[in-house]
């Protein structure tokens, strides 16, 4: 299994793909590389899709820590792209992969070719804080079977859980993966994050994604995200909750294809 070694962590990635240029996709808090399989079989006929699991998440190293700071997590994905010998790559990050991709855009601008923020957050405020204290709450009382439940509605659309109730169990049961400790870790580096007073440096073509029933990271942070980042375009998806990987992966890989130059 390919690791890469961050000071004294290893961190784990994937890479695969059969296009020439390469893509690196940033995960989603409670998501590994493995989250991404959805898509991969549109993305990877175009890019070399490359995929890692951040610090605190899946198969990388969980260090025990008060917070995983994003600009580390910015610089860690740097240090892969290093190793891996790429020097510019498109990057697509979404929600907490989406801040994670902020940072990186601001501190290694020279690296990113096209920047797709997707259901993220300009700034941690004080509800998408107060989310975050209830999941955590919810845990400490009910473990995961009442944490799974308080985030459904915040994850996923109404059309979603109605068409889609049989996958519930599938779904809590890889919610249940998620190392929980290491998870609070990745949501403190969150609280910490407000880029906007320096989206306006990112110079690079940007798409901001969201689903117009994203309740966790609501089309006001989109807007903020496109009002802050000169010449950044926005996408609404119809009818799409928060979890574009889960809930929309077709029509999300096809915004990252049309997006970003494959050529």
């Amino acid at each position: 299994m390919p690791f890469v070694s961050a000071g004294t962590h290893r961190l784990y990635y994937e890479s695969s793909g059969h296009g020439k240029r390469p893509l690196l996709l940033m995960n989603g808090i409670t998501m590994s590389s493995v989250a991404w399989a959805l898509l991969l079989p549109q993305l990877e006929a175009h890019y070399q899709v490359i995929r890692l699991d951040f610090l605190g998440q899946g198969q990388s190293d969980k260090p025990a820590t008060d917070a995983y700071l994003l600009p580390e997590q910015a610089d860690h994905a740097a240090h892969l792209l290093d190793v891996l010998g790429w020097d510019k790559v498109h990057v697509a990050g979404l929600s907490y992969g989406g801040m994670v991709a902020q940072h990186f855009a601001r501190r290694h601008p020279e690296r990113v070719d096209h920047l797709v923020l997707a259901s993220t957050l300009a700034w941690s405020d004080d509800a998408n804080n107060q989310i975050a204290e209830s999941w955590i709450a919810a845990n400490q009382i009910g473990g995961l079977d009442l944490r799974f439940a308080v985030s459904l509605p915040w994850l996923f659309s109404s059309r979603y859980l109605s068409q889609h109730y049989a996958l519930l169990p599938e779904l809590k049961i890889m919610a249940g993966l998620a190392d929980w400790p290491s998870v609070i870790r990745l949501i403190n580096g969150v609280k910490l994050h407000d880029a906007r007073t320096w989206l306006d440096a990112l110079a690079m073509p940007t798409l901001v994604v969201v689903g117009d029933e994203d309740r966790l990271t609501p089309p006001y942070q989109a807007e903020l995200l496109v009002r802050g980042i000169p010449g950044a375009k926005l996408l609404r998806l119809p009818s799409t909750g928060h979890a574009l990987h889960l809930e929309a992966p077709d029509a999300f890989a096809r915004a990252i294809e049309d997006f970003c130059p494959a050529d």
